[in-house]
């Protein structure tokens, strides 16, 4: 029989005393209970090592903690270390605050439902088992696909670091999209200077090996055991195995060029990004023609209105001010929200720029070779006062369609990663975990997440960078198998699992007759094939366990049958 010792937290009086002895008198001589004991803040370090000592001296295999939120006791335990000498799934917590006072406002109902609480946690510390730890050992290398400025700053940030990387790029040169962006305002030549400065830093380190002309072909293992193979252009093959992965792939444009649009008159940001480069201040020339007006048309094409709102602002102040051209940025919204962007927009308004708030798309007409863009101005104050305005303009800069990169659905099938829904790569979590992907150990990065501005994907870059160090710098990674579990014998090999698992931590292999796995490629002793859960990638989410149809899987931390007692105890 379990040896059980009950912990009481007053939590700093949250728990009146009163209430407390009325539910612990319900405990008072079952065989179970070895001991119960009181505390007023149980978190604190002193009650911690009480807490230790008193499970020592009772020589208990079990506690039951009445009190808060497991995350509170969990928060303590890691932050004063973990005194207690149980396996962490021996410890249960029923957190009688939150769910009884908390909850319920009539007293004897709290008390009624806290009793019940207690016991089912009593039942499930009697039932559960110890759960193993592992560790799994890390190699400081990392595999970063895709040789843009967000895999360039990911590279030299992890090389820095001592970790060795492999930059895959499929084109020849190193750099991207940014390459595209000659002019900044105010600031010449500096994205091309960084990135010249950032390849030329890259290729005088050592512990950075950059593959160009090379695609990823194939993936195999997990976290810290990763096979990638990868295919150069002349058809070679070779296989890397980095321990983690960073996919920074970057995104497309696609031009608008249906219609009117198609009219030499309408150019797109990057093409005006060149004609400012190739002129000389203060005439700004094309096909020989002197350029004074030009509109900026923004959110019909592209949905992403941050980055097209930040290039019209820096191209508009820099016709104003370098080539004394009228300028007009229509849009239906703007947004401003990045560094230094609000003070550059007051600038503009201050030289003369007009900003047009548009809902009806603007009717365009070709007149005597230039564009006339007929709009209603919405942002007076009374939408009755709406203002229909004519403005003749020489170009009409018109925002591209921002796409995912067209290998990024491949990549996907690949690396076995989620898209969302316009395509790009989905993040684990975009408040909490914006850089981590479904799968442990790859991370997404930059423009292949959601197009982005170059302050912003730096700071990306960034942050990306810290997660692969914090994970890699230690040298090992430690887990434990509350995980799922297959028995083979009961798998009917139906494939739902592995379509159903978010995390791709299921495949299907060949067990032997004692439900020991076999390596691919060893036949001898293969009795049947089943599901096989990875316990390095598995989340230990419980998805492919409720979908079995032969109920074939359940979870190591909670089996079926700990499940269906706790229900019964709850009617």
């Amino acid at each position: 029989m379990a040896r059980i010792g009950i912990f009481i937290d007053g939590m700093g009086g949250s728990i009146p005393a009163p209430f407390r002895e009325k539910i612990v008198s319900v405990i008072r001589g079952l065989p179970e209970i070895a001991f119960s004991v009181e505390e007023e803040n149980l978190a604190s370090p002193g009650a911690l090592q009480r807490m230790a000592e008193h499970l020592k001296a009772e020589e208990v295999d079990r506690a039951v903690i009445l009190g808060g939120s497991p995350k509170l006791y969990e928060t303590s335990f890691n932050k004063f270390g973990y005194p207690v000498l149980l396996n962490p799934y021996l410890l249960t917590v029923a957190n009688l605050k939150e769910q009884t006072l908390q909850a319920v406002a009539n007293e004897e109902e709290a008390v009624e439902k806290a009793r019940k609480m207690m016991i089912k946690a009593i039942h499930l510390a009697s039932s559960s088992g110890p759960i193993e730890s592992r560790s799994l050992p890390l190699t400081p290398q990392t595999l970063v696909i895709g040789g843009g400025i967000t895999g360039i700053a990911i590279a030299l940030a992890l090389a820095r670091s001592g970790i060795q990387v492999y930059l895959l790029e499929k084109g020849k040169h190193l750099g991207g999209k940014a390459l595209e962006l000659r002019r900044f305002y105010n600031r010449p030549e500096e994205v091309q200077k960084w990135v010249e400065e950032k390849v030329s830093e890259i290729s005088r380190n050592s512990r950075i090996t950059v593959i160009s002309e090379t695609e990823l072909k194939r993936l195999d293992g997990h976290l810290g055991r990763f096979q990638a193979t990868v295919r150069k252009a002349n058809g070679t093959e070779a296989v890397l195995s980095p321990s983690a992965i960073v996919v920074a792939t970057g995104y497309e444009v696609e031009r608008n060029r249906k219609g009117i649009y198609g009219h030499r008159s309408f150019i797109s940001f990057a093409e005006m990004e060149t004609l400012l480069a190739e002129n000389e201040i203060p005439s700004l020339l094309r096909n020989g023609k002197r350029v004074e007006s030009v509109a900026f048309l923004l959110g019909e094409v592209n949905g992403d209105v941050k980055i097209d709102s930040i290039n019209a602002v820096k191209q508009s102040l820099l016709l104003q001010e370098a080539f004394q051209c009228q300028t007009v940025i229509l849009c239906k919204d703007l947004k401003v929200s990045s560094d230094g962007m609000e003070r550059l927009y007051r600038r503009a308004r201050e030289r003369g720029a007009l900003f047009i708030k548009f809902e009806e798309p603007p009717k365009l007409s070709i007149v005597n070779g230039q564009i006339q863009v007929d709009v209603k101005d919405t942002s007076a104050i009374r939408k009755e006062d709406e203002w229909p305005l004519s403005i003749l303009s020489d170009l009409i800069v018109l925002s591209d369609a921002l796409i995912p990169n067209p290998e990024t659905e491949n990549l996907c099938r690949i690396l076995g990663l989620h898209r969302g829904n316009r395509g790009f790569f989905m993040e684990d979590n975009p408040q909490l975990l914006r850089v981590r992907s479904n799968r442990r150990g790859i991370f997404v990065a930059g423009g292949c997440r959601f197009p982005q501005e170059v302050s912003e994907t730096l700071n990306e870059a960034g942050a990306t960078a810290q997660e692969v160090i914090a994970l890699l710098s230690g040298g090992i990674y430690p887990y434990d198998l509350s995980v799922a579990e297959v028995d083979p014998e009961k798998c009917a090999v139906c494939l739902t699992c592995p379509r159903l698992c978010p995390h791709s931590a299921i495949t299907v292999e060949k067990y032997a007759e004692k439900n020991i796995y076999i390596t691919p490629g060893i036949g001898e002793g293969v009795k049947w094939g089943a599901a096989r859960v990875d316990p390095v990638a598995c989340y230990g989410c419980g998805i492919c366990v409720g979908e079995c149809p032969a109920k074939a899987i359940t979870l190591r931390h909670q089996p079926d049958e700990l499940i269906y007692a706790q229900m019964n105890l709850s009617d």
